[in-house]
């Protein structure tokens, strides 16, 4: 009896160590930078999993011991597709993001790491200088920054956040060709505050934008 619960127990293990596996290899240090808490929550996530795999099995076992099916082959495949379907949704998610990361985007994706420096100031923060549009994309769709003109060269951002308190600041400066139309914003309310100022520089409008609240 034990023998055959601890072959259940090792199918749950090894799903448990390649899922572990795939979620250390897709989160790279761009995706650490801006959320370090994506490992151990990660990991929780798939403890949580393989709970779910361990009372599937039992299941499959009280359902094997009902219909008298004594094939350790067949228990034994049946507990592995379990498995397998139960977790599916992190196999497919976990894969598709390491391909993404690291497959296809590792050069870049290392290559806008390398920009992305702490910023001073509040307790948390980073900033970044000279970005192009795609790597500003790239940050911009992990975290809550403002969409840019496809047109925008130059990209400067820096953002600090308190991370117990909602205080944070915001900036972000870039090019934009002469001729392109640029909103002027100047908002308050109460703690927050919101702007948008541009210049001409060298037949280019540079554009900055703050946000903050305190």
């Amino acid at each position: 009896m034990l023998k055959k619960s601890f072959k259940y127990l090792l199918i749950a293990t090894v799903n448990l160590t390649v899922l572990t596996a795939l979620l250390a290899f897709w989160t790279d240090e761009l995706e650490l930078i801006f959320n370090d808490l994506v490992r151990p929550l990660g990991f929780l996530k798939i403890l949580g999993f393989t709970a779910l795999a361990l009372i599937g099995m039992r299941i499959l076992i009280f359902y094997f011991r009902k219909k008298n099916i004594q094939a350790t082959r067949t228990k034994l495949k049946s507990a592995i597709i379990l498995t397998v379907l139960i977790s599916s949704y992190l196999y497919v998610d976990y894969s598709i993001k390491f391909v993404k990361n690291v497959i296809i985007n590792r050069q870049f994706r290392s290559e806008i790491a390398d920009k992305i420096k702490p910023a001073n100031g509040l307790a948390n923060g980073t900033t970044a200088e000279n970005l192009t549009i795609r790597e500003y994309q790239e940050i911009a769709g992990m975290n809550w920054f403002p969409k840019l003109p496809i047109e925008a060269t130059n990209i400067m951002y820096n953002y600090q956040y308190d991370g117990f308190l909602p205080d944070y600041s915001f900036s972000l400066a870039y090019d934009l060709p002469k001729e392109m139309k640029v909103e002027t914003i100047n908002y308050e309310s109460g703690d927050f505050t919101k702007s948008q100022t541009f210049e001409i520089i060298d037949n280019k409008k540079r554009v900055t934008y703050n946000e903050s609240e305190r």
